[in-house]
């Protein structure tokens, strides 16, 4: 398994409760092994932290970006720079409520803010036992 990056560049975001939630999560399933978990609080440092992986050859498990309210556009490209170049990483955008999203997008897998942690273990049990990569999902959220 890859690494996973929790991305919150907003000033206001906390992803730190959904990252223990994984910790914890990936420790029970035994699934942790090899696996590097990166909190990163801007744009910039989230993309030195994936080349480092890629630049090796391994893509990311999970990236979870948390866009902030409302959304801004430099995130919003970020996210689809990070769609289109890893393709085969899991890539989880936590949205405001009121943010439109594309009808169609292929792979993208989105959580309403504010995530509860029930829902975020569904997603993880999807992303890690059930689907293996966003191609091999049959799943549509």
């Amino acid at each position: 398994m890859g690494h996973i990056f929790f991305i919150a560049p907003d000033a206001d975001s906390n992803l730190d409760e959904i990252a223990q939630w994984t910790l914890y999560w990936l420790l029970e399933h035994n699934l942790i092994p090899d696996t590097a978990i990166y909190n990163c609080h801007n744009l910039r440092q989230a993309l030195v932290a994936i080349e480092a992986p890629l630049a090796i050859g391994e893509a990311p498990a999970l990236v979870v970006l948390d866009h902030s309210t409302p959304p801004k556009e430099e995130v919003l490209e970020f996210a689809q720079k990070l769609h289109n170049c890893i393709p085969e990483s899991w890539i989880v955008e936590i949205v405001p409520r009121e943010m439109p999203l594309p009808q169609i997008q292929e792979n993208s897998f989105w959580i309403s803010k504010p995530v509860c942690r029930a829902d975020w273990i569904a997603g993880l049990e999807h992303i890690f036992l059930k689907a293996g990569t966003p191609q091999w999902s049959a799943v549509k959220i």
